[in-house]
Protein backbone atom coordinates (compact mmCIF):
# COMPACT_ATOMS: atom_id res chain seq x y z
CA UNK A 1 0.00 0.00 0.00
CA UNK A 2 1.44 3.39 -1.49
CA UNK A 3 2.53 6.07 1.53
CA UNK A 4 0.93 9.58 0.37
CA UNK A 5 3.67 12.36 -0.10
CA UNK A 6 2.12 15.01 1.66
CA UNK A 7 3.77 15.69 5.09
CA UNK A 8 2.25 17.50 8.56
CA UNK A 9 1.76 17.35 11.94
CA UNK A 10 0.02 14.60 14.06
CA UNK A 11 -2.85 16.83 14.61
CA UNK A 12 -3.24 17.96 10.80
CA UNK A 13 -4.94 14.11 9.95
CA UNK A 14 -7.88 16.34 8.03
CA UNK A 15 -5.68 17.52 5.42
CA UNK A 16 -4.04 14.57 4.37
CA UNK A 17 -6.79 12.39 2.10
CA UNK A 18 -6.66 11.39 -1.68
CA UNK A 19 -9.47 9.82 -3.87
CA UNK A 20 -7.67 5.64 -3.01
CA UNK A 21 -9.96 4.35 0.12
CA UNK A 22 -6.93 3.42 2.24
CA UNK A 23 -5.53 6.47 2.62
CA UNK A 24 -6.55 9.57 5.21
CA UNK A 25 -10.29 10.42 4.56
CA UNK A 26 -10.17 8.12 1.37
CA UNK A 27 -13.52 6.89 3.31
CA UNK A 28 -15.55 10.18 2.45
CA UNK A 29 -16.82 9.23 -1.12
CA UNK A 30 -18.23 5.68 0.94
CA UNK A 31 -20.00 7.75 2.97
CA UNK A 32 -21.18 10.27 0.75
CA UNK A 33 -23.04 7.57 -0.77
CA UNK A 34 -25.57 7.34 1.84
CA UNK A 35 -26.46 10.51 1.18
CA UNK A 36 -26.68 9.81 -2.25
CA UNK A 37 -29.04 6.94 -1.42
CA UNK A 38 -31.46 9.47 0.42
CA UNK A 39 -31.13 11.88 -2.74
CA UNK A 40 -32.04 8.97 -5.26
CA UNK A 41 -34.83 7.75 -3.52
CA UNK A 42 -36.48 11.27 -3.53
CA UNK A 43 -36.01 10.99 -6.86
CA UNK A 44 -37.55 7.81 -7.36
CA UNK A 45 -40.77 8.95 -5.61
CA UNK A 46 -40.59 12.17 -7.79
CA UNK A 47 -40.11 9.92 -11.05
CA UNK A 48 -43.72 7.81 -10.10
CA UNK A 49 -45.83 10.96 -8.82
CA UNK A 50 -44.76 12.68 -12.59
CA UNK A 51 -46.08 9.22 -14.23
CA UNK A 52 -49.28 9.20 -12.13
CA UNK A 53 -50.10 12.98 -12.72
CA UNK A 54 -49.60 11.69 -16.59
CA UNK A 55 -51.97 8.83 -16.13
CA UNK A 56 -54.98 11.40 -14.60
CA UNK A 57 -53.90 13.72 -17.38
CA UNK A 58 -54.39 11.15 -20.23
CA UNK A 59 -57.46 9.32 -18.52
CA UNK A 60 -59.42 12.83 -17.77
CA UNK A 61 -58.97 13.84 -21.68
CA UNK A 62 -59.92 9.91 -22.68
CA UNK A 63 -63.06 10.72 -20.48
CA UNK A 64 -63.70 13.89 -22.53
CA UNK A 65 -63.04 13.10 -25.76
CA UNK A 66 -65.46 9.84 -24.96
CA UNK A 67 -68.29 11.94 -23.56
CA UNK A 68 -68.25 14.24 -26.17
CA UNK A 69 -68.06 12.03 -29.43
CA UNK A 70 -70.52 9.51 -27.43
CA UNK A 71 -73.29 12.58 -27.59
CA UNK A 72 -72.08 13.29 -30.50
CA UNK A 73 -72.64 9.87 -32.26
CA UNK A 74 -76.02 9.28 -30.77
CA UNK A 75 -77.47 12.48 -31.98
CA UNK A 76 -75.67 12.38 -35.50
CA UNK A 77 -76.57 11.02 -38.98
CA UNK A 78 -74.83 7.93 -38.99
CA UNK A 79 -77.01 4.69 -38.79
CA UNK A 80 -76.74 0.82 -38.90
CA UNK A 81 -73.87 -1.56 -37.90
CA UNK A 82 -71.55 1.30 -38.65
CA UNK A 83 -73.01 3.79 -35.62
CA UNK A 84 -72.77 0.59 -33.30
CA UNK A 85 -69.29 0.15 -34.27
CA UNK A 86 -68.22 3.90 -33.76
CA UNK A 87 -69.90 4.01 -30.70
CA UNK A 88 -67.80 0.69 -29.21
CA UNK A 89 -64.74 3.09 -29.94
CA UNK A 90 -66.12 5.83 -27.25
CA UNK A 91 -66.91 2.77 -24.95
CA UNK A 92 -63.00 1.73 -25.16
CA UNK A 93 -61.57 5.38 -24.60
CA UNK A 94 -63.78 4.85 -21.01
CA UNK A 95 -62.66 1.60 -20.49
CA UNK A 96 -58.79 2.63 -21.17
CA UNK A 97 -59.29 5.47 -18.88
CA UNK A 98 -60.57 3.74 -16.14
CA UNK A 99 -57.89 1.67 -16.39
CA UNK A 100 -55.26 4.14 -16.50
CA UNK A 101 -57.03 5.85 -13.23
CA UNK A 102 -56.68 2.37 -11.95
CA UNK A 103 -52.40 2.72 -13.05
CA UNK A 104 -52.50 6.22 -11.28
CA UNK A 105 -53.86 4.60 -8.24
CA UNK A 106 -51.67 2.27 -7.76
CA UNK A 107 -48.44 4.34 -8.00
CA UNK A 108 -49.93 7.16 -6.25
CA UNK A 109 -50.94 4.84 -3.53
CA UNK A 110 -48.76 1.23 -3.38
CA UNK A 111 -45.36 2.31 -4.52
CA UNK A 112 -45.40 6.25 -2.93
CA UNK A 113 -46.42 4.72 0.33
CA UNK A 114 -43.89 2.13 0.23
CA UNK A 115 -41.23 4.45 -0.61
CA UNK A 116 -42.05 6.78 1.92
CA UNK A 117 -41.82 3.94 4.59
CA UNK A 118 -39.26 2.67 3.77
CA UNK A 119 -37.01 6.06 3.59
CA UNK A 120 -38.55 6.67 6.89
CA UNK A 121 -37.48 3.21 8.12
CA UNK A 122 -33.63 3.73 6.60
CA UNK A 123 -32.98 6.87 7.40
CA UNK A 124 -33.38 9.39 10.53
CA UNK A 125 -32.35 12.80 10.28
CA UNK A 126 -30.17 14.98 12.57
CA UNK A 127 -29.85 18.38 13.14
CA UNK A 128 -26.93 18.01 10.56
CA UNK A 129 -26.84 15.36 8.81
CA UNK A 130 -28.30 11.88 8.68
CA UNK A 131 -28.09 9.42 11.33
CA UNK A 132 -26.41 6.99 9.32
CA UNK A 133 -24.34 8.96 7.11
CA UNK A 134 -23.10 10.16 10.79
CA UNK A 135 -22.19 6.65 12.21
CA UNK A 136 -20.25 5.72 8.93
CA UNK A 137 -18.20 8.83 9.15
CA UNK A 138 -17.62 8.09 13.08
CA UNK A 139 -16.66 4.59 12.34
CA UNK A 140 -13.99 4.96 9.67
CA UNK A 141 -13.06 7.82 11.73
CA UNK A 142 -12.24 5.63 15.03
CA UNK A 143 -10.33 3.02 12.76
CA UNK A 144 -8.18 5.36 10.34
CA UNK A 145 -7.41 7.55 13.47
CA UNK A 146 -4.18 5.42 15.21
CA UNK A 147 -3.24 4.57 11.93
CA UNK A 148 -3.17 8.04 10.34
CA UNK A 149 -0.66 8.92 13.29
CA UNK A 150 1.33 6.32 12.54
CA UNK A 151 1.80 7.30 8.47
CA UNK A 152 2.02 11.29 10.02
CA UNK A 153 5.09 9.67 11.56
CA UNK A 154 6.35 8.05 8.97
CA UNK A 155 5.92 11.35 6.99
CA UNK A 156 7.77 13.58 9.43
CA UNK A 157 10.61 10.48 9.36
CA UNK A 158 11.06 10.94 5.90
CA UNK A 159 11.31 14.15 5.44
CA UNK A 160 13.82 14.50 8.42
CA UNK A 161 15.64 11.84 6.26
CA UNK A 162 15.55 13.22 3.10
CA UNK A 163 16.52 16.37 4.20
CA UNK A 164 19.52 14.95 6.50
CA UNK A 165 20.49 13.58 3.49
CA UNK A 166 20.41 16.46 0.66
CA UNK A 167 22.49 18.32 4.11
CA UNK A 168 25.43 15.50 3.41
CA UNK A 169 25.46 15.66 -0.32
CA UNK A 170 26.10 19.54 0.06
CA UNK A 171 28.74 19.25 2.96
CA UNK A 172 30.43 16.43 0.40
CA UNK A 173 30.50 18.67 -2.37
CA UNK A 174 32.22 21.34 -0.42
CA UNK A 175 34.84 18.92 1.10
CA UNK A 176 35.64 18.32 -2.55
CA UNK A 177 36.25 21.66 -3.72
CA UNK A 178 38.14 22.64 -0.44
CA UNK A 179 40.42 20.08 -1.24
CA UNK A 180 41.32 20.94 -4.65
CA UNK A 181 41.52 24.32 -3.73
CA UNK A 182 45.62 24.52 -2.85
CA UNK A 183 45.12 27.83 -0.80
CA UNK A 184 42.57 26.16 1.46
CA UNK A 185 43.80 26.61 4.40
CA UNK A 186 44.16 23.34 7.30
CA UNK A 187 41.77 25.13 9.72
CA UNK A 188 38.93 25.31 6.83
CA UNK A 189 39.75 22.09 5.85
CA UNK A 190 39.19 20.46 9.13
CA UNK A 191 35.65 22.59 9.66
CA UNK A 192 34.49 21.03 6.64
CA UNK A 193 35.21 18.01 7.24
CA UNK A 194 33.20 18.35 11.28
CA UNK A 195 30.52 19.54 9.39
CA UNK A 196 30.97 16.57 7.47
CA UNK A 197 30.61 13.68 10.31
CA UNK A 198 27.81 15.36 11.47
CA UNK A 199 25.89 15.24 8.33
CA UNK A 200 26.93 11.72 8.30
CA UNK A 201 25.92 11.26 11.51
CA UNK A 202 22.59 13.05 11.14
CA UNK A 203 22.15 10.93 8.29
CA UNK A 204 22.25 7.84 9.66
CA UNK A 205 20.11 8.92 12.77
CA UNK A 206 17.18 9.93 10.41
CA UNK A 207 17.52 7.17 8.21
CA UNK A 208 17.08 4.41 11.08
CA UNK A 209 14.01 6.30 12.23
CA UNK A 210 12.26 6.96 9.22
CA UNK A 211 13.30 2.84 9.25
CA UNK A 212 11.35 2.46 12.02
CA UNK A 213 8.23 4.44 12.04
CA UNK A 214 8.03 2.77 8.39
CA UNK A 215 7.97 -0.83 10.24
CA UNK A 216 5.58 0.48 13.14
CA UNK A 217 3.31 1.41 10.27
CA UNK A 218 3.73 -1.84 8.47
CA UNK A 219 3.01 -3.95 11.42
CA UNK A 220 -0.31 -1.79 11.80
CA UNK A 221 -1.29 -2.45 8.34
CA UNK A 222 -3.35 -5.33 8.64
CA UNK A 223 -5.23 -4.06 11.32
CA UNK A 224 -5.98 -1.13 9.89
CA UNK A 225 -7.02 -3.24 6.99
CA UNK A 226 -9.23 -5.72 8.71
CA UNK A 227 -10.97 -2.66 10.91
CA UNK A 228 -11.88 -0.25 7.55
CA UNK A 229 -13.12 -3.64 6.09
CA UNK A 230 -15.44 -4.19 8.92
CA UNK A 231 -16.74 -0.53 8.28
CA UNK A 232 -16.73 -0.36 4.67
CA UNK A 233 -19.10 -3.63 4.38
CA UNK A 234 -21.71 -2.06 7.13
CA UNK A 235 -22.07 0.67 4.04
CA UNK A 236 -22.19 -1.83 1.84
CA UNK A 237 -24.91 -3.63 3.56
CA UNK A 238 -26.93 -0.27 3.72
CA UNK A 239 -26.45 -0.13 0.21
CA UNK A 240 -27.76 -3.42 -0.95
CA UNK A 241 -30.64 -2.85 0.56
CA UNK A 242 -31.24 0.35 -0.81
CA UNK A 243 -30.71 -1.35 -4.33
CA UNK A 244 -32.72 -4.21 -4.02
CA UNK A 245 -35.92 -2.36 -2.74
CA UNK A 246 -35.28 0.08 -5.80
CA UNK A 247 -35.72 -3.02 -7.94
CA UNK A 248 -38.55 -4.32 -6.14
CA UNK A 249 -40.40 -1.16 -6.25
CA UNK A 250 -39.16 -0.86 -10.21
CA UNK A 251 -40.61 -4.12 -11.06
CA UNK A 252 -44.02 -3.04 -9.11
CA UNK A 253 -43.92 -0.32 -11.01
CA UNK A 254 -44.05 -1.97 -14.45
CA UNK A 255 -46.33 -4.29 -13.31
CA UNK A 256 -48.93 -1.42 -12.52
CA UNK A 257 -47.99 0.61 -15.85
CA UNK A 258 -48.36 -2.73 -18.33
CA UNK A 259 -52.06 -2.20 -19.10
CA UNK A 260 -51.44 -4.48 -22.19
CA UNK A 261 -52.71 -7.73 -19.97
CA UNK A 262 -55.42 -6.25 -18.45
CA UNK A 263 -58.84 -7.67 -19.74
CA UNK A 264 -60.97 -4.94 -19.66
CA UNK A 265 -58.43 -3.17 -22.60
CA UNK A 266 -58.71 -6.73 -24.23
CA UNK A 267 -62.17 -6.51 -24.21
CA UNK A 268 -62.67 -3.32 -25.40
CA UNK A 269 -60.78 -3.93 -28.74
CA UNK A 270 -62.08 -6.99 -29.08
CA UNK A 271 -65.68 -5.70 -29.11
CA UNK A 272 -64.21 -2.82 -31.79
CA UNK A 273 -63.14 -5.76 -33.84
CA UNK A 274 -65.91 -7.85 -33.28
CA UNK A 275 -68.56 -4.53 -34.37
CA UNK A 276 -66.42 -4.14 -37.70
CA UNK A 277 -66.86 -7.70 -38.97
CA UNK A 278 -69.60 -8.32 -38.16
CA UNK A 279 -70.74 -5.23 -40.42
CA UNK A 280 -73.29 -5.35 -42.82
CA UNK A 281 -72.49 -2.91 -45.85
CA UNK A 282 -75.29 -4.14 -47.99
CA UNK A 283 -77.84 -4.50 -44.99
CA UNK A 284 -77.50 -1.31 -44.04
CA UNK A 285 -77.94 0.62 -47.47
CA UNK A 286 -80.88 -1.81 -47.81
CA UNK A 287 -82.49 -0.94 -44.73
CA UNK A 288 -81.59 3.16 -45.31
CA UNK A 289 -83.26 3.16 -48.99
CA UNK A 290 -86.15 1.18 -47.40
CA UNK A 291 -86.95 3.87 -44.34
CA UNK A 292 -85.39 7.10 -46.44
CA UNK A 293 -85.29 6.20 -50.27
CA UNK A 294 -86.30 4.11 -53.40
CA UNK A 295 -88.17 1.32 -50.86
CA UNK A 296 -90.34 3.72 -48.82
CA UNK A 297 -93.74 2.62 -49.89
CA UNK A 298 -95.91 6.22 -51.97
CA UNK A 299 -99.47 7.14 -52.92
CA UNK A 300 -98.92 7.94 -56.22
CA UNK A 301 -101.76 10.18 -57.25
CA UNK A 302 -104.96 8.77 -58.61
CA UNK A 303 -107.51 10.61 -60.55
CA UNK A 304 -110.04 11.54 -58.36
CA UNK A 305 -113.54 12.66 -59.15
CA UNK A 306 -114.61 15.97 -57.89
CA UNK A 307 -115.87 15.86 -54.02
CA UNK A 308 -116.58 19.06 -52.15
CA UNK A 309 -115.55 17.23 -48.54
CA UNK A 310 -112.37 16.00 -50.11
CA UNK A 311 -111.26 19.32 -51.89
CA UNK A 312 -111.68 21.03 -48.31
CA UNK A 313 -108.88 18.99 -46.57
CA UNK A 314 -105.18 19.45 -46.98
CA UNK A 315 -103.49 17.14 -49.58
CA UNK A 316 -100.91 14.95 -47.99
CA UNK A 317 -98.77 16.29 -45.23
CA UNK A 318 -98.42 19.89 -47.43
CA UNK A 319 -98.68 22.33 -44.48
CA UNK A 320 -98.21 26.13 -45.11
CA UNK A 321 -94.94 27.32 -43.28
CA UNK A 322 -95.84 29.37 -40.71
CA UNK A 323 -92.55 31.65 -40.03
CA UNK A 324 -93.43 32.47 -36.28
CA UNK A 325 -94.62 28.80 -35.26
CA UNK A 326 -90.83 27.47 -35.60
CA UNK A 327 -89.41 30.15 -33.10
CA UNK A 328 -86.56 31.38 -34.99
CA UNK A 329 -85.22 27.73 -35.70
CA UNK A 330 -84.05 27.31 -39.71
CA UNK A 331 -85.87 24.01 -41.91
CA UNK A 332 -81.84 23.38 -42.77
CA UNK A 333 -80.71 23.44 -39.23
CA UNK A 334 -80.28 19.40 -39.33
CA UNK A 335 -77.98 20.01 -42.02
CA UNK A 336 -75.93 21.93 -40.11
CA UNK A 337 -75.54 19.54 -37.40
CA UNK A 338 -75.20 16.81 -40.04
CA UNK A 339 -71.98 18.11 -41.69
CA UNK A 340 -70.07 18.42 -38.82
CA UNK A 341 -70.63 14.44 -38.34
CA UNK A 342 -69.81 14.34 -41.89
CA UNK A 343 -72.81 12.53 -42.94
CA UNK A 344 -72.85 12.16 -47.00
CA UNK A 345 -76.74 12.10 -46.62
CA UNK A 346 -77.55 15.16 -45.84
CA UNK A 347 -79.34 16.78 -48.64
CA UNK A 348 -82.04 14.26 -47.89
CA UNK A 349 -82.95 16.52 -44.76
CA UNK A 350 -83.78 19.44 -47.34
CA UNK A 351 -86.05 16.94 -49.36
CA UNK A 352 -87.62 16.22 -46.01
CA UNK A 353 -88.08 19.68 -45.36
CA UNK A 354 -89.31 20.77 -49.14
CA UNK A 355 -92.21 18.13 -48.98
CA UNK A 356 -93.65 19.12 -45.82
CA UNK A 357 -91.54 17.44 -42.43
CA UNK A 358 -94.18 18.72 -39.91
CA UNK A 359 -91.62 18.33 -36.93
CA UNK A 360 -89.87 21.46 -38.26
CA UNK A 361 -92.52 23.34 -37.50
CA UNK A 362 -93.08 22.10 -34.08
CA UNK A 363 -93.11 24.91 -32.15
CA UNK A 364 -90.73 24.69 -28.71
CA UNK A 365 -92.56 26.22 -25.81
CA UNK A 366 -91.00 28.07 -22.91
CA UNK A 367 -89.22 25.97 -20.47
CA UNK A 368 -90.69 26.45 -17.12
CA UNK A 369 -88.19 26.37 -15.10
CA UNK A 370 -84.48 28.25 -16.13
CA UNK A 371 -82.00 25.63 -16.61
CA UNK A 372 -78.38 26.73 -16.62
CA UNK A 373 -75.86 24.57 -18.85
CA UNK A 374 -72.20 24.74 -19.29
CA UNK A 375 -70.18 24.53 -22.68
CA UNK A 376 -68.03 21.93 -22.95
CA UNK A 377 -65.67 22.66 -25.76
CA UNK A 378 -65.71 26.09 -27.62
CA UNK A 379 -68.10 26.78 -30.62
CA UNK A 380 -68.19 29.02 -33.45
CA UNK A 381 -71.42 30.20 -34.49
CA UNK A 382 -71.53 29.45 -38.64
CA UNK A 383 -75.04 31.31 -39.12
CA UNK A 384 -76.59 34.44 -37.67
CA UNK A 385 -78.89 33.18 -35.62
CA UNK A 386 -76.11 30.99 -33.80
CA UNK A 387 -74.32 32.31 -31.07
CA UNK A 388 -70.64 31.33 -30.25
CA UNK A 389 -68.91 30.26 -27.04
CA UNK A 390 -66.27 29.07 -25.15
CA UNK A 391 -65.80 26.32 -23.19
CA UNK A 392 -66.41 27.51 -19.64
CA UNK A 393 -69.07 29.36 -20.35
CA UNK A 394 -72.57 29.35 -18.90
CA UNK A 395 -75.72 29.62 -21.01
CA UNK A 396 -79.30 29.74 -20.12
CA UNK A 397 -80.99 27.12 -21.91
CA UNK A 398 -84.27 28.76 -23.13
CA UNK A 399 -86.13 25.25 -24.74
CA UNK A 400 -86.14 21.59 -25.05
CA UNK A 401 -83.45 20.07 -27.87
CA UNK A 402 -84.90 19.44 -30.69
CA UNK A 403 -84.79 16.25 -32.53
CA UNK A 404 -81.43 17.83 -35.06
CA UNK A 405 -79.76 17.87 -31.61
CA UNK A 406 -79.87 22.01 -31.59
CA UNK A 407 -80.98 24.15 -28.47
CA UNK A 408 -82.16 27.73 -28.25
CA UNK A 409 -80.64 29.53 -25.52
CA UNK A 410 -78.99 32.97 -23.79
CA UNK A 411 -75.33 34.16 -23.49
CA UNK A 412 -74.40 37.57 -22.23
CA UNK A 413 -78.07 39.07 -23.07
CA UNK A 414 -77.61 37.39 -26.81
CA UNK A 415 -80.12 34.90 -27.95
CA UNK A 416 -78.94 32.15 -30.31
CA UNK A 417 -78.76 28.63 -31.74
CA UNK A 418 -76.41 26.36 -30.53
CA UNK A 419 -75.06 22.35 -30.58
CA UNK A 420 -76.57 20.40 -27.79
CA UNK A 421 -74.00 17.99 -27.71
CA UNK A 422 -71.40 21.20 -26.83
CA UNK A 423 -72.78 21.48 -23.33
CA UNK A 424 -74.19 19.68 -20.10
CA UNK A 425 -76.85 20.55 -17.82
CA UNK A 426 -75.70 21.94 -14.18
CA UNK A 427 -76.58 19.97 -11.46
Amino acid sequence: MGHNSHAGSEEDVGDLFSDCFWEIKGFKQVVKRIDDGAALTDNLAQLIQERADLELKYAKGLKTWSRKWEDAIAKGHEYGSLEQAMKCLTVEANETADIHLDVRQKLTGSSLESIKHWKNSNYQKTFVKWKQTAAAQEGFEKVQRPWAKRFLKVEKAKKAYHLAAKTLEQVKGQLEILEKDISTTSDALKKVKDKLSKAETENDKTKDKYRDRLNELDMANQQYINEMTVEFEKCQAMEKIRIEFFVETLRDYLGYIDVSKDARLTNSFQNIQYGLNEMSIEEDLKKYADQKGTGMAMNWPQFMEYDDVSNSMPIGNLQMRDNNSNQGYDDNRSNKAGSAAGNPFNGFDDMDSEWGDQNAYVTHPPQAVEVRVRAMFDYEGAEADEISFKEGDILIQLDEEDENGWCRGLLNGVEGLYPGSYVEVMK
